[in-house]
């Protein structure tokens, strides 16, 4: 009797153990759900959400489950769908598998387009974004050179979290630029490594045909040498998208835009590049084409006809 009564504890403790166990890893179905777990919040808030959006049933077992386990849970956006316990919804929390969006900056893509594409996604508030990457500080604190992140965030598709921090963002893409890109500039007789960027970004605005990037990028050399104007008109649509006045058209009014970036007005390279560039841009200026072009014209804007003298230049135009 005394063996039996020492025995009914540990039934009874074992029993306890197995329902919380059975229950834990119990499975129900969860319809397609969003949310968003903010960073601060407790255990006992996001037991709370996931109860209200019925991706959990229990939210006291969730909550003892989590302190069972004293492993933090990560914040960001989540979706849930499908067959689901308690123990699987603990660990998407607890390692992080958010839903990611996917993201894509494509070659010529500046820092207004992709601000703006990245608020289309929900990613960030393009605000937000435009007051980090314009911000000379932040570059320094990235150890950049530049007054700006325009052309550090390489052509690429990424796999970004919704409500995401202007940091944490470019992070994600500088991670891919010091990866690939970094390893690729370097100066050259007349570029210092910076300036081998501003010129593959121009490039990259003035061509897609691979076999005349090397051309484009020998005529603005050889301009530079001479220390003409550059005359490049994605330099000036650049100013007039900064100043908020960019309509889609270019005119002999806003051709004159007061700007450093207006390379019709000044001399030498824009200050900073002009928009993101792939890697063949990048390689087109570094081996660039030695001829002695000096102008280039497009009749369809696509192809590229290249002329020595004003006079040829002219005739090419007409």
């Amino acid at each position: 009797m005394k063996k039996l009564l020492f025995l009914i504890p540990i039934i009874i403790t074992g029993a306890f153990i197995f329902s919380l166990y059975y229950h834990i890893h119990l499975k129900h179905p969860v319809p397609y759900t969003e949310l968003e777990i903010k960073k601060g919040y407790t255990i006992h808030r996001i037991g709370e959400i996931l109860k209200e959006k019925g991706i959990i049933q229990n939210r006291t077992l969730f909550i003892l489950y989590a302190r069972i386990k004293d492993r933090p849970l990560k914040y960001g956006y989540y979706s849930f769908e499908g067959n689901l316990s308690i123990a699987d919804v603990w660990s998407i929390l607890n390692e992080g598998r958010e839903r990611l969006i996917k993201f894509t900056i494509v070659p010529g893509d500046d820092l207004l387009d992709i601000g703006q594409k990245l608020e289309n996604k929900g990613i960030i508030d393009r605000s937000s974004f435009y007051s980090y990457v314009f911000n000379s500080e932040n570059t320094k604190k990235m150890g950049l050179e530049g007054s700006t992140f325009e052309g550090y965030f390489p052509p690429e598709t990424y796999y970004l979290r919704k409500n995401s921090e202007p940091e944490e963002l470019v992070k994600n893409f500088l991670k891919l630029f010091r990866e690939i890109y970094a390893p690729v500039i370097k100066k050259t007789d007349i570029l210092s490594p910076y300036q081998v960027m501003i010129v593959a970004s121009l490039v990259e605005k003035e061509t897609s045909i691979r076999e005349e990037k090397p051309l484009i990028a020998g005529v603005i050399i050889n301009r530079l040498k001479k220390k003409m104007k550059l005359q490049i008109d994605p330099t000036v649509i650049y100013a007039l998208k900064l100043a908020g006045q960019w309509d889609g058209n270019l005119t002999k009014k806003n051709m004159k835009i007061d700007s450093l970036y207006n390379t019709y007005l000044y001399r030498g390279l824009p200050p900073t590049p002009i928009s993101s560039f792939s890697i063949e841009s990048l390689e087109a200026v570094l081996n660039f084409a030695e001829t002695d072009f000096l102008y280039f014209y497009s009749k369809d804007g696509k192809r590229h006809i290249f002329s020595r003298t004003y006079l040829q230049h002219l005739k090419n135009i007409k």
